[in-house]
This record gives structure tokens, C-alpha cells and sequence, in this order.
């Protein structure tokens, strides 16, 4: 039995008020996000029998306006994913040619575009936790994934978007999200190579 269930059997059985959000059971979602003993985690892939040996304390996510129970207003989260246009806005090309992308690129997008957006990257984010204004680890890898896809014709843009405190450099490097990110994203990493990619173009533009 997994943590979802047992809290579904609650519900049914002990408390019909207890209140928490889930959707797949399948780690596709996100929905099922919650702290389980002081570790982010989604509540359909913990399992209960490693909890049973000692005594569980289960909460909200961290960081997060607490709305009932399990449940957090994400609205902040939401916004964010907005202001970053998280969809392909595509370079122009023949309607009698395809995309092409090579092999390397495409791997280097992949780890990026697992993310589910279950928030638990920014529980434990502590640049999250100092400004909420912080775009947080979730959507500066899914700005990153979009600035290396060839297909897309936002480079710069992405790059000015992004150049700022609340941006990759209010990141503290600490990796906290790298650790904890169920779908193993890398946002720390795409910061980095972000930051790179910006002071390259502040010095290549400074000297052109």
C-alpha cells in the first residue's frame, strides 16, 4: 500500500473531511505532493510500510499558504509557469520541410521535460523561501529546456527573461531541488549553464 491509498482509506473510513489532492495514482500528475516526516515527497509512490517503524508526521508542502489539511495554494507556482510561456514558439520553416533536431540535443532536452509541476522543487528551495518573487527551480528548467531546443526561435528572449534576481541569479546553488525532484529534472543545472550563456553574450556583444 502506498501513502495515497492509506490516506483515500482514511478518508473513506476514519475522516470524510480530510482534505488532499490526487489525480493518475501514477506519478504523472503531481498532484499528491505533501511532507511525509520532513521530506518532500509524492504521496502515491511512499510507501507504507516504510513509514510503520516509527511514528509519522504528514504535512502540506513547505513554503506554500496552506488552503486545508494537505492542500497549498499554488497560485504563486502557477504564475510563474506563466510568465515564462512554457510552450514551443517554433523558428519559421517550410510547410514542404519537418524540425530536425540531432540526437546530442535531444538528449540534452530530455531530463527537462520530465518535470510534473508537483511544487516539491520549490519546498525546498531556499531562495523560494527568502522571495516569493523567485521564478523557483521548476520554471527556470523548463525555460532552460526551451533555450536549447533548436527549434525554438526565443534565445535572447529566454535569456533576458530570465537575467535577473528573481531570476537564475537569486538561485542559491545548493542543489536542494536536484535532490528531492521525483522525475529526476536538473534544474540547478540548467541555471548554471543559463548563467554561463548569459555572460557570454554580455561579452561577446560588449566587444562586437
Amino acid at each position: 500500500m502506498n501513502l495515497l491509498e492509506a490516506l483515500l482509506r482514511i478518508q473513506d473510513e476514519q475522516d470524510a473531511g480530510l482534505a488532499f489532492r490526487y489525480s493518475c495514482r501514477g506519478a504523472v500528475c503531481g498532484s499528491c505532493a505533501m511532507r511525509v516526516n520532513g521530506k518532500d515527497v509524492l504521496a502515491c509512490r511512499t510507501h507504507v510500510e516504510d513509514l510503520l517503524e516509527k511514528s509519522t508526521l504528514i504535512e502540506p508542502l513547505a513554503l506554500f499558504p496552506v488552503i486545508r489539511d494537505l492542500i497549498v495554494d499554488m497560485s504563486a507556482f502557477f504564475d510563474h509557469y506563466r510568465e515564462i510561456e512554457p510552450y514551443l514558439q517554433g523558428k519559421p520553416v517550410s510547410p514542404h520541410a519537418e524540425y530536425s533536431m540531432e540526437e546530442e540535443k535531444r538528449k540534452e532536452i530530455d531530463p527537462y521535460i520530465n518535470c510534473i509541476l508537483c511544487g516539491i522543487c520549490f519546498g525546498t528551495c531556499p531562495a523560494f523561501e527568502k522571495d516569493s518573487d523567485f521564478l523557483g527551480p521548476a520554471m527556470l528548467a523548463k525555460a532552460y529546456r526551451f533555450l536549447v531546443d533548436p527549434r525554438d526561435r526565443r534565445n535572447e528572449q529566454i535569456l533576458k527573461a530570465v537575467n535577473h534576481q528573481q531570476g537564475v541569479w537569486g538561485c542559491k546553488t545548493v542543489f536542494n531541488c536536484v535532490k528531492v525532484c521525483p522525475k529526476q529534472v536538473l534544474p540547478t543545472h540548467g541555471i548554471v549553464k543559463m548563467r554561463g550563456k548569459i555572460l557570454r553574450y554580455r561579452i561577446r556583444h560588449r566587444f562586437s
